[in-house]
Order: structure tokens, then sequence, then C-alpha cells
């Protein structure tokens, strides 16, 4: 197991460690934010026939070769054809037939003659604009031709894309399932929250945060709450180990005589990647594989705690359902005021996102309350190794960190990113 490696060498090991979670077959309504474990192809053409684009008259183009307002041509309107018909009407020379737009053009017909570029009289239309061969017509298979490829494998499911799919005659397909995820937070001094604060006691809001960001991407999960021991530990993981795809764990992952996941891990025979990694907040991360189940170990303390499993355990479950790209949008920022780390590690700070003249502008946090911090932010600076600071007026990339923020013209978390 490697030990204290750079920030980038741990992401790049997490996400090539961890395995899918199998694939699944989804109906339509369930695919949104999926990713196709498989090529997908049409079945059908679409659309089914050659249709029209507009609202007119079916017509023999050579008819109109002459058409103009000068020289105006009378054609017989012989019947009509609607959207979704399947008429086995036809037309010949000096013949018309009313068409609405979707509608399939009739046989004989090689254009389609919009209603603005003639007048009707009973079951006449005066004619005034040309129509040459294909005018106003979509060709069958236009859109989707029948065993294309609309979906490639590890491509991920927009709702534009869903419709492609039922467009092209599919119901369902498989995609890549999301993981279920054990979170164990474990702690004499945690408790759930709402039971009684005791003295030296605290909630277990690690807990709550990692459940919630799961919420968001839309894992599920099975939550505990276990005491410093190792027996205990060790039971609920074995206990666990059947139901779940991937662990979490908050708190004792540091190694001291009282952090115990570790060496619980090791009991357990589990295959260590990497423990301790050179970021702040978050540097005593652990991660490896226990039966090829991903093991993330989070430290306790909150900012530590929250940016392990933001930069590491978040984009390994999302590497379970097939998606390898950063769960978070990157975007350019102006900074308000300059910023430091140290050039030894990977930096993450905490800043508040809003609407410059010119360019969005990033302001790093100053509360003094690590919670209120964490709780206020909606991005965060990352300063890499080897750099010590950003200066003041300086655009860097930042990482965003909300769901959904149209009043800045960004939407980081509604649609994950194709490949």
């Amino acid at each position: 197991m490697k030990n204290f490696i750079g920030f980038e060498e741990a992401l790049a090991l997490t996400v090539s460690s961890v395995p899918t979670a199998g694939t699944e077959s989804l109906a339509l309504d369930r695919l949104t934010g999926k990713i196709s474990s498989q090529d997908v192809v049409s079945r059908v053409d679409c659309p089914s026939v050659d249709s029209s684009l507009k609202d007119g008259y079916a017509v023999v183009s050579s008819d109109l070769k002459k058409a103009s307002r000068e020289n105006v041509i009378d054609l017989e309107v012989t019947g009509q054809v609607t959207a979704g018909s399947s008429s086995k009407l036809a037309i010949s020379e000096g013949q018309a037939i009313e068409i609405t737009t979707g509608a399939p053009i009739p046989k004989g017909a090689d254009a389609v003659l919009s209603k603005e570029f003639c007048h009707r009289r009973e079951d006449v239309i005066s004619c005034f604009n040309k129509a040459e061969p294909g005018r106003n017509i979509f060709r069958k298979g236009g859109d989707i031709r029948a065993g294309e490829t609309i979906a490639s494998k590890d491509e991920v499911l927009s709702p534009a894309l869903i419709g492609l799919l039922a467009s092209a005659g599919l119901e369902k397909i498989r995609v890549y399932k999301s993981p279920q995820v054990a979170v164990i937070a474990t702690g004499d001094e945690v408790i759930a929250p709402g039971a009684p604060l005791k003295e030296g006691k605290l909630y277990a809001s690690n807990m709550v945060e990692i459940c919630s960001w799961l919420s968001l991407f839309g894992f599920s999960f099975r939550t505990q709450l276990v005491p410093d021991s190792r027996e205990e530990i060790a039971s609920t993981i074995i206990e666990q180990l059947p139901h779940v795809d991937a662990f979490i764990t908050s708190g004792g992952a540091w190694g001291s005589e009282r952090d115990l996941i570790i060496r619980v891990l090791e009991s357990l025979n589990w295959r260590g990647v990497y423990h301790r990694v050179r970021m702040g907040p978050g540097k005593a991360v652990g991660f490896g594989l226990l039966e090829k189940k991903p093991f993330f170990c989070l430290p306790g303390g909150p900012p530590s705690n929250e940016m392990a499993f933001l930069q590491l355990a978040l984009p390994g479950l999302l590497a379970m359902e097939g998606y390898r790209h950063p769960p978070f949008l990157s975007v350019a920022a102006r900074l308000t005021e300059t910023v430091r780390g140290d050039k030894d590690w990977t930096q993450f700070i905490h800043a508040r996102i809003e609407r410059g003249r010119d360019a969005i502008a990033v302001h790093p946090s100053k509360k003094r309350s690590r919670l209120q911090s964490m709780a206020r932010k909606d991005a965060l600076i990352v300063i890499p190794e080897g750099r010590e600071a950003f200066s003041r007026g300086e655009v860097i990339d930042i990482q965003v960190l909300v769901p959904l923020s149209p009043s800045l013209g960004i939407y980081p978390l509604g649609q994950k990113q194709d490949k």
C-alpha cells in the first residue's frame, strides 16, 4: 500500500482501481443520468416514411416549373392526407393533395408547395411559386436509420438523448448500475442527530453530509453508527459486505491507537491501495478493496472528511457506474484576493462565487467557523502541488459545487458530462 502520495496520483489510482457495479436493463423513464453499458442501435427508420415539412399541397414538381406571380398555374385538389395516417392516395400530373406537417407523401408526388404560395378556390389551387423535386419533403430515415448506432457505450444519457432512443423504437436499454454504499460512522463520541447531546458527544454530521451528497448523485446507501471497538467495527463490515457494492467509513482513519479502521481492514485481508494523501484538508484518507469492493476510509474532522469524500470517494463511486470525468464543473473565475497554500501538497480552499461585469468572481471564505465555512461555500479554489499561491486579480479554474446556478450561467451537476 502506498503511503502519503500526491493527490493526482491518489485520484488516478482510485478511478483505475474500482470495478463497475454491474449492468441492468432500465426503462426509458429511469435512464436520466445513467451511462449506457453497450452500443445501442435503432430498431426503426425515423421518420418511417417520406413526410411533409410544411402544411401545404403535395404536387408533381414538373407541373410548377414555370409557376410565378406572372404565370399562375392551376391544379386540381383530389384529397387530403394528415399526420399519422397511412393514406393510399396518389396523384398524377395536374393534381395536388392537401397535406399537413408530418403527413406521408402521396404516391406520385415529389414536392410540397407551402400554403402561402397558392390560393384555393373550392377544389382548385392557383400556384404562383415553383416547388422543385424534394421541396419540403423529409425523407424516410432522415433523422434515424434502422440499425444506426444512436448511443455509444459509456455515453451519458441526457433527456434529449433519451428522447432520441424513444424515436428509435427503444423502450429500455442496458446501463451501468449505481453502487449501493455502506456509510459507517465510527467513534464513541458520535451519536445520531436528534438524540440528547451529552457532554463530550457530537452528532454524526459527517455521515449526514455524505449521505446528502450520495442522494444528490442518485446513489442508494445504508448507514450505521459504530463505537471504537475492533470487534464491532469488524462485525459491522462483515454484516454489510453481502448487501453493498462499496464502503465509506468516517473517522478512525489516521492510524493512532484509537484509530482502528485500517487495522480492522488489515485483519480482514483487504488490498490497501493508498493511505494518507498530500492534500489539505483530507490527508488521512485511505483507500483499498475488500473482496473486490472499494473501501474509502475518511478522516473524522469535518473539513477533512468532506474534502476526502468530494475529491476521492465521490469520483470513485461515479467510476463504478461508468462515469470517468470529474463530478464538478471547472470554470474560470477572477480572484478577489490572494490565497496561499503549501507547495508540497494540493490545497482546497472554500469560496463563494458571483457574476462580475466581465467574469465570474471568486471570494475565498473568511468565516472563522469551519462548519459555517463548509456550509456556505459554493466553490473550491484548488492550489495544486508545486504552487504556493494565487494572486488577487488572477483568473483561475475553480470547482463549482452548487447543483444549479442559472444566475451565474453555469449548471454544474444537473447534467453529467459526456465523455
